[in-house]
């Protein structure tokens, strides 16, 4: 019998005993209970015709479970009986998995992960100096499609969630004030002008976040994205779900320079925070009433943004975890041969201190767990890190939902350099989390992206040396596209191309002009390096997005990530989260 009370009390004997007392608070609970178990779908529901009826009945459902379910957590809490409050999690989320089977004919396969992206977060243009550049989210779609796996894809996010982050949560997790000042830069610049979107009144702040006119449209609709996928996790439509989306989010406070930091990092709105705060805010005020919500981030950088919006002070319904390259001695981004060619670099922070400051070094209080690993995050002290810390900490505040910032900026070739992993720890760290979601959440985990930036070139660049071929990357038959650019020309005429190799003029009247001419030779032959490739995104990439990479040096970087970059790395992410989706 489905609606047998004592199924789901198997293994739970403090929370049978606290139901036989007969106590006010014993006689509620058990009320709270059958309540729970009556809501498990009937023949009535069943017998609806329109599926769309069927739906919206499924998530009034929803919402009574997520109501029941606090009301009886408080009722415990105020017995202070731990261990019966700890059965009567796990006892709902039985009640959850077995309701959600008796819905999956009508509302979706069993085992499915939801990828939702929007082609409006394409309209956010950079500089030719960022790194975060438009490419990474056709880039990310490539990754997707070569994942294995129970996927299904939504392309565009829906108007009532456009309308719910622009006109209600982005205010909740950012100040108007804020949000006024980033919008009017975007929708006051000129047609695909770049500009400082996050430089304050001193002009300090905006070198690393550029963007455009379109560029708060994109925002907006990555935030959207996030809402949707919240809905559709909790409605249970999909077990887990994975957002493509750009700007990044989770340097991104409340105002500028969260927690001192110099800059926004690439960041505009914060996606991840504003899942959070739907999720737990009431239903009165048109959340969904969640009592518990873990941000996991696992971008190489300590997500300041976040833990500023959900847990500048001790908030119990959030738990932010960070596990980030950090220390005294660490900048947010390793320049190497890069040096000052690369001038947007994250902050221009001339301190010591990996980006965007000291504040991922400690955790202020129990709502935050930051975890930094020094100069380069490798796959043994993130292994430690989850085992003796983080596994812990998630089980025992028991998220209702865990939200990933998943960034891919800790990947050995990622052009950050601050990174050890390879694709396959980024799969395995994928799973680890999952696991944490079925202990707690029957496996309710939304990741939205973050950073990441190892995508090879995917257009012909024209700060070439001489004589250097560029071509399209070969596709997997081995076959070269029929773009293919050959360049065996001088140096290009810009100004700018020109200092890449050669001296100022100014230097060759001094009368050394030999010696220079001796120099840049030499340099020039030094310089010459093997074939530079452009990656095939194929219909991925749309005909009309640029992709500039200025400094030769940066594009070099980049090369390496043709072998294993950002697009194997999310492909592993989007397969272990289908992996992962075992039927409800």
């Amino acid at each position: 019998d489905p609606q047998d009370v004592n199924r789901f009390l198997s293994g739970c004997p403090s929370l049978q005993s606290l139901l036989s007392e007969t106590s006010p608070t014993s006689m509620l609970l058990k009320n709270n209970l059958n309540g729970l178990v009556s809501i498990i779908p009937s023949s009535a529901v069943h017998q609806l015709q329109e599926k769309e009826q069927k739906k919206k009945m499924t998530r009034l459902l929803y919402k009574i479970w997520i109501v029941m379910k606090a009301q009886g957590e408080n009722l415990i809490s105020s017995l202070k009986q731990e261990a019966s409050l700890k059965e009567w999690r796990r006892c709902c989320e039985r009640i959850y998995k077995h309701f959600n089977s008796g819905y999956e004919s009508f509302q979706c396969e069993s085992g499915l992960s939801a990828i939702i992206t929007d082609s409006r977060c394409n309209l956010h243009l950079t500089s030719g100096e960022c790194f975060e550049r438009p490419v990474r989210i056709p880039a990310a779609m490539k990754g997707i499609k070569q994942a294995t796996g129970n996927i299904q894809i939504v392309d565009v996010v829906s108007d009532k969630y456009l309308e719910l982050a622009e006109n209600d949560i982005i205010l909740r997790a950012h100040k108007k004030s804020y949000v006024a000042r980033i919008k009017k830069r975007c929708l006051t610049a000129t047609q695909d002008a770049v500009i400082a979107l996050t430089e304050d009144s001193d002009g300090n702040g905006g070198h690393d976040t550029m963007g455009v006119m379109g560029s708060w449209k994109a925002a907006v609709a990555a935030v959207g994205a996030a809402l949707q996928g919240v809905d559709m996790i909790m409605n249970g439509e999909y077990t887990n779900a994975f957002c493509p989306t750009r700007p990044p989010g989770h340097h991104a406070g409340r105002e500028l320079h969260a927690m001192k930091a110099v800059s926004n990092g690439f960041c505009v709105l914060n996606p991840v925070a504003c899942a959070a705060l739907y999720a737990t805010a009431p239903l009165s005020e048109g959340g969904l009433g969640l009592s518990r919500v873990c941000v996991i981030d696992i971008d190489v950088h300590h997500g300041n943004g976040t833990q500023d919006i959900l847990c500048s002070t001790y908030d119990p319904r959030f738990l932010y975890v960070s596990i980030h390259a950090g220390g005294a001695n660490v900048n947010g981004v390793d320049l190497g041969e890069l040096g000052e060619d690369v001038g947007h670099h994250l902050g221009r922070n001339s301190k010591k201190g990996i980006f965007p400051g000291r504040c991922g070094d400690t955790s202020p209080h129990k709502g935050v767990l930051n975890i930094p690993l020094g100069g380069r995050v490798t796959s043994h002290a993130l292994g430690t890190a989850l085992m003796t810390k983080v596994s812990p900490t998630v089980d025992s505040f028991a998220p209702e939902l865990i939200i990933v910032s998943a960034g891919f900026d800790a990947h050995k070739n990622d052009p950050l350099n601050l990174g050890g992993l390879s694709a396959e720890d980024f799969g395995t760290l994928t799973e680890i989390i999952c696991k944490l979601a079925f202990k707690s959440c029957s496996g309710r985990v939304l990741s939205v992206l973050e950073g990441g930036y190892g995508v090879p070139c995917c257009r012909p660049q024209q700060l070439a040396p001489a004589n250097v071929n560029i071509t399209r990357h070969p596709d997997q038959n081995g076959k070269k596209n029929d773009n293919v650019v050959e360049k065996k020309t001088d140096v290009p005429n810009s100004e700018e191309n020109k200092l890449d190799v050669q001296t100022e003029p100014s230097r060759k009247e001094t009368g050394v002009e030999n010696a220079v001419e001796s120099t840049t030779s030499e340099a020039t032959k030094q310089e010459q390096p093997v074939q530079l490739m452009c990656l095939d995104l194929g219909i991925e990439l749309p005909a009309d997005m640029p992709d500039v990479v200025s400094s030769y040096a940066l594009q070099k970087r980049l090369d390496k990530c043709h072998a294993e970059g950002f697009v194997h790395c999310v492909r592993e992410h989007v397969s272990a989260l289908a992996r992962c989706n075992v039927p409800k």
